[in-house]
């Protein structure tokens, strides 16, 4: 007897679960992570509101002294104040701009958010599969997880990303050499995406498109 041949369209049907089970393994990853990306934001918006109050109870705490001293001693005290201000800085002014570079430097380091471990684990094991099934992932899942690391990559959170251009006109004479640079900030792995959408036609095409210019 001759073998039956298969239905057109069946094999694509019979992958139709690997294809919902890889989607499924990308939501959670994706969920997973901004779940970590909102607890930290949380994390650091109530540490800076409890330094803000540590910082500023004690300056109410002189204030309310102040108010119920009489005037004649709050003058005498806020005179004693300033001169042990003096002695302790030994008469060097110290600018706002220096006093706050602790801050500046505490929130860049609040501004990493840390990669959930659960997130790579199934960002991996989607990749498993669909290495196992043979089915090919789309681009935009591709270009979303780091190839090193498997952590998914946002922008300004757990990647950076910047658009590079080495030629000599730059940006400006040449805008179709720009390059998208990713940088994983968890294993520092680094991908370039050339911006093919902005390169211009070729030589003979343009000329072809003029010459029917012309004729036209």
């Amino acid at each position: 007897m001759a073998k039956l041949k298969p239905q057109k369209g069946s094999r694509g049907a019979s992958q139709n679960h690997i294809r919902a089970r890889i989607s499924f393994l990308y939501k959670a990853s994706t969920y997973l992570q901004s779940t970590s990306i909102s607890h930290s934001s949380t994390d650091g918006a109530v540490n800076r509101h409890t330094q803000a109050q540590a910082r500023s109870s004690p300056a109410q705490e002189q204030e309310q002294e102040q108010d119920k001293k009489p005037v004649s001693q709050s003058l005498f005290s806020n005179s004693v104040t300033n001169d042990n201000k003096i002695l302790a800085t030994d008469g060097v002014v110290i600018p706002e701009d220096l006093k706050n570079t602790g801050e500046s430097k505490e929130n860049q380091a609040a501004q990493r958010v840390p990669v959930s471990r659960l997130s790579r684990q199934i960002a991996s094991q989607m990749r498993g599969v669909s290495l196992k099934s043979q089915l090919r992932l789309s681009p935009g899942i591709k270009r979303s997880i780091c190839k090193r690391c498997d952590s998914l990559l946002i922008p300004n959170s757990t990647c950076m990303e910047t658009v590079e251009n080495a030629s000599r006109g730059g940006s400006t004479k040449k805008p179709w050499a720009d390059v998208r640079v990713v940088r994983c900030n968890t294993c520092g792995y680094i991908k370039r995406y050339p911006q093919t959408e902005k390169r211009s036609l070729k030589l003979s095409e343009r000329k072809r498109r003029r010459k029917e210019g012309e004729d036209g």
